[in-house]
């Protein structure tokens, strides 16, 4: 099973600002206040172990379809293993960056981003994922735009997401967000959506 595939809502008005974020050290004690759509207000961080928990209710609530797009149809409920490897990232490699909103009965995680380096250090992968009931409300975007700040200011050149042919929301914003995108070469069901970074930062 791969630990990284996309599921990005689709957000044509506001993908370009992904492009334009400023750069940084992305320290992991870091965070931000993001103001959705709707204007509710979301806390991005990087995430803990201690997150387990909000983790395993957040991959539990995602609907099948989001669930399926997210593994590439390779598992019908996160399991406990899955859900420990999550938030148990190895930083010397992996960025997981995680959306939060607080409400009278605590956190509640509706969001979560990663990017896991290859060996060379030139290359990553990249995956988003959006709560059902919080897409289409410019979180993805937030999401995307810190990952790539990560990314850059780790000195990755490039970044890649392999995912289904038949998940449009990611295909739609991939589009809005300049990627290249092409079948996979080793599988016909599924697209490679990539960005050089160093088109990126030329723009930071």
């Amino acid at each position: 099973m791969r630990p990284l595939n996309a599921v990005i809502p689709s957000d044509s008005q506001s993908a370009a600002s992904a492009q334009v974020a400023p750069q940084h050290e992305c320290a992991s004690n870091e965070q931000y206040q993001v103001i959705l759509r709707d204007g509710a207000r979301a806390l991005i961080r990087h995430i803990r172990k201690q997150d387990i928990a909000l983790e395993r209710r957040f991959l539990e609530a995602l609907s099948p379809r989001s669930l399926r797009l997210r593994f590439l149809d390779t598992i019908q409920s996160p399991s406990p293993a899955l859900v420990k490897q999550m938030v148990e990232i190895d930083p010397a490699r992996d960025v997981a960056l995680i959306a939060l909103i607080v409400g009278e009965t605590g956190e509640q995680q509706i969001g979560v981003a990663r990017l896991c380096a290859e060996p060379d250090g030139r290359r990553c992968e990249f995956a988003v994922t959006v709560s059902d009931a919080w897409q289409r409300k410019g979180l993805g975007t937030h999401l995307m735009r810190h990952l790539i700040e990560c990314a850059v200011a780790r000195g990755l050149e490039s970044m890649y997401s392999v995912d289904l042919a038949d998940n449009d929301l990611m295909r739609k914003f991939a589009i809005h967000l300049g990627m290249r995108s092409e079948t996979d070469p080793n599988d016909s069901t599924q697209v490679i959506h990539s960005v050089d970074l160093k088109t990126f930062a030329g723009a930071l």
